[in-house]
């Protein structure tokens, strides 16, 4: 009987729930019922049912309109039965376990009593294991929670460590800008002066060349006193000239300070750039079945910080050549239609290189697929990166004709229809190349080539 699908069997209160059950009356009973039934009927047994626990045990059978005693046992179902389920013949709720193997509960109380005694040696040592289990994970909970405390204490450390660089260095530069301006103040004033002076001198000069040209034919002056007067005024226009040209050279370089170099935006993205990739976390299991990362942890780092901050939540390895065969067939079984994979391709001679692609491989396309700007190739021995010069260049070849291909790295059908060996484009026209430096992902000396594959990993990546 569950209580929320009873009503109580009054027909001026059949929408109420029933509280209670009348064993020998066989009807369930709302609270007005119940304190009329107990005046009327004190010997009866009756049973409180409990909204939030499942019905006591009553003896009586649970099954919907059963109202029979519990005296039979279904083998088949390890369940007491009444006169009601077994009956042959099925109707309206009746004969559940008519083609049951069923007994009397006599029948099977030894059994029971014997079976009991097992059951509570297991429940106690089941008992125990869960009480160890119990301690166990507190255990693990607390030091979780510790390990927790502990690596945010350690990134607040290290980032107030860096930020007391950074305000330093602030502090360094505007002291720098500060002393710097100074001294082109005090060039300033001092050209604010010769400005002057030079001023006064032109007004001078202008002076010197009107009473020279008033007297020169005047007798009263001596000629080589009006021929030196020229000279002074000759050098004067020569010391005029120097100082203009040295004005112009310190306002010059006072207006081509060069500020934009010192804090332009690519000095700004790059320097963002390194800030998001320092402290990544990531969980210890990722790249654990990678035979060719080996849990290199230089290795991981950099795949974590080229895929910009995005946090790796799981890994899990869609296809390894050594284990499942190196046909396209087999890596597009496998690889097919799975996003944010990362192929891994090592050669004989010891290079591991590879692609990351948010788009999906498939063996219908025939054709290139664009339109993403996050694919990228990159080196682990050599710890570089190869973006995408454009979002509009095509990032993967998909077709039953190739393997894992990135433009112009990887597996296609040109003399090899497996990944044995590996191909890779260097003579490609500019107007096609679709990654930064790409030809200098493997040593190529200026020239295609083919490389032998020791082993190749596509893994899917989760992230955040």
């Amino acid at each position: 009987m569950e209580n929320q699908k009873n009503k109580c069997s009054s027909n001026k209160h059949d929408n109420i729930n029933a509280n209670f059950f009348c064993r020998e009356c066989k009807i369930y009973m709302c609270n007005k019922c119940e304190k009329l039934h107990f005046e009327l009927f004190q010997n009866h047994h009756i049973i409180s049912l409990d909204k939030d626990k499942k019905e006591l045990f009553s003896g009586f059978c649970k099954e919907k309109n059963h109202f029979e005693k519990l005296e039979y046992f279904c083998k088949n179902h390890n369940q007491l039965c009444c006169t009601s389920c077994i009956c042959r013949i099925e109707f309206n709720g009746k004969g559940q376990h008519s083609n049951c193997d069923v007994c009397l509960i006599e029948d099977i109380k030894e059994d029971k009593k014997n079976k009991m005694k097992e059951n509570i040696k297991c429940l106690e040592d089941l008992s125990k294991i869960l009480e160890e289990s119990i301690n166990e994970e507190k255990k693990i909970y607390e030091k979780i929670n510790e390990n927790k405390e502990k690596l945010k204490q350690i990134i607040k450390d290290i980032y107030n460590q860096i930020k007391k660089i950074i305000i330093k260095r602030k502090d360094e530069i505007l002291l720098k800008v500060e002393k710097q301006f100074n001294i082109l103040f005090i060039k300033n004033n001092n050209m604010i002066k010769e400005i002057e002076r030079l001023s006064n001198r032109i007004k001078i000069a202008l002076q010197r060349c009107e009473i020279i040209e008033q007297n020169w034919d005047n007798n009263k002056y001596k000629l080589n006193l009006l021929v030196n007067n020229c000279i002074i005024l000759e050098n004067n226009i020569k010391d005029i000239n120097i100082i203009k040209r040295n004005l112009q050279n310190s306002n010059n370089s006072i207006i081509n300070m060069d500020i934009k170099n010192t804090f332009g935006k690519n000095k700004i993205y790059k320097f963002n750039r390194i800030i998001k990739s320092f402290g990544n976390i990531y969980y210890n299991n990722i790249f654990e079945d990678s035979l060719i990362i080996k849990k290199n942890k230089k290795y991981i780092d950099n795949i974590i910080s080229w895929l910009d901050c995005k946090v790796i939540l799981k890994t899990k390895i869609l296809y390894r050549k050594t284990k499942d065969g190196d046909s396209y067939d087999i890596f597009h079984k496998l690889c097919d239609n799975q996003n944010n994979t990362l192929t891994l391709i090592k050669s004989t001679e010891g290079f591991i290189i590879g692609g990351y692609t948010p788009l999906t491989w498939d063996n219908t396309t025939y054709n290139w697929k664009y339109k993403d700007d996050e694919t990228f190739l990159f080196s682990l021995i050599n710890n570089r990166i190869f973006r995408k010069k454009h979002k509009s260049k095509g990032s993967i070849y998909c077709g039953k004709d190739a393997g894992p291909w990135f433009p112009y790295i990887g597996f296609r059908n040109s003399g090899k229809k497996n990944m044995s060996q590996g191909e890779f484009l260097y003579k490609i026209d500019d107007k096609d190349i679709c990654f930064h430096n790409f030809n200098k992902i493997i040593p190529n000396k200026g020239k295609d080539r083919f490389f032998d594959v020791e082993e190749v990993e596509v893994f899917t990546l989760l992230l955040d």
